[in-house]
């Protein structure tokens, strides 16, 4: 694959996406979804990240994003909520981390929910990550409920100025999703503070003001991966502290369950067709 710079288009070959000279990370079974090492390494090139930072990646899936980041020399976290997935691919992970060069740093993979992360506040430098397309991984319906509070856990653990990265299907989706926090989030800092309503403000009296983050983006571009259209977006957090979606607790415990109950009812259909 190739990159030239924010604003062209990436691409990457369908076939045999690992650098030259470097191994296959992982045994996949047939039609499972994952992020190419070289498409991880692009996304951490575009968030270029200082020595030593502590990069994020909520939506880890087998941990492609965490393993390359501590390859790079940094310090690296990421997570996912699928059992099955911990249970099949993390001695994989552990073992490729253990074959790395010298020079790599700490890579660690948690089993969360990315809207709760067990993380504190301001934690995280950057946030890279692969992100639900709403297609083959969520419905779009699911994926419009679950942004909202996946961006504000995001903005919660992500230290101010820092930058998040994002590959997603849909640029329109997200966008939408980072501005309705951003007004969100202000209108009910206002109110809290007893200022007067600001739904009477024009664009350019709301453009000064803070910001959970800070659009326009810092960069939006088209990636082709495999022929499948995707999009990566680049934006950095603002000064202004998130404010949680309405009923954010029960949803994201809602959801919880959801999922889960979705795992088992997945574990449950594969063995009783493998018997």
């Amino acid at each position: 694959g190739w990159f030239a710079s924010p604003g062209a288009r990436l691409k990457v070959n369908k076939s045999g996406c690992e650098k030259q000279g470097s191994a296959k990370m992982f045994n996949f079974p047939d039609g499972f979804l994952r992020l190419r090492p070289s498409t991880a390494d692009i996304m951490i090139h575009v968030a270029n990240p200082s020595p030593h930072s502590v990069i994020l990646d909520p939506c880890a899936g087998i941990g492609t994003i965490p393993l390359r980041s501590s390859i790079k020399s940094h310090y690296s976290l990421g997570g996912e909520l699928s059992e099955s997935l911990f249970s099949q691919f993390v001695p994989q992970f552990i073992e490729c981390h253990k074959k790395s060069n010298k020079s790599s740093r700490v890579a660690d993979l948690l089993g969360w929910d990315a809207t709760i992360l067990p993380l504190r506040d301001s934690f995280v430098d950057v946030i890279i990550s692969d992100i639900p397309f709403g297609q083959k991984c969520l419905s779009t319906n699911l994926l419009s409920v679950f942004l909202p509070s996946l961006l504000y856990q995001c903005a919660r653990v992500l230290v101010p100025n820092g930058k998040m990265v994002l590959l997603c299907g849909n640029f329109e989706t997200l966008l939408n999703a980072l501005d309705n926090l951003n007004n969100r989030s202000r209108y009910l800092s206002e109110k809290h503070a007893g200022r007067e309503d600001d739904g009477g403000r024009s664009g350019s009296d709301l453009e000064g003001m803070e910001s959970v983050f800070e659009l326009p983006c810092d960069s939006v571009f088209p990636a082709n991966i495999g022929g499948l259209v995707a999009w990566v977006i680049v934006v950095r957090r603002g000064k202004m502290t998130p404010i949680p979606p309405t009923n954010y607790r029960r949803s994201a415990k809602r959801a919880m369950v959801n999922r889960v109950n979705g795992e088992k009812a997945k574990e449950l259909r594969r063995q009783t067709t493998s018997n």
